[in-house]
């Protein structure tokens, strides 16, 4: 599954820490995942939200690119017509 972030905004990429464009990863290790909800992580540990993605949309432009919409609006809480979800090819 690819999942990718682009925050538009370098500046507001570097306040919370991120590069422009940062690859979000799908994980089984953690306890919503026993339940069939995706937990998805920037770097190793970091957990990345739903509430997360709206503030960089909102402040910085994030888009957030994935060739699997429906795992990542479950796993996120978004909505399929979510702004700055863009659904690519696999």
């Amino acid at each position: 599954m690819k999942v990718i972030l682009r925050i538009a905004d370098a500046a507001v990429a570097e306040k919370f820490g991120l590069e422009s464009v940062v690859e979000i990863n799908c994980t089984e290790e953690y306890c919503a995942s026993s339940f069939g909800y995706p937990v998805f992580l920037i770097g190793e540990e970091n957990i990345f939200t739903g509430e997360l993605f709206r503030q960089l949309r909102d402040t910085g432009g994030a888009t957030l690119e994935t060739d699997n919409p429906t795992k990542v609006c479950l796993g996120l809480g978004l909505a399929r017509n979510e702004p700055g979800l863009v659904v690519v090819e696999a």
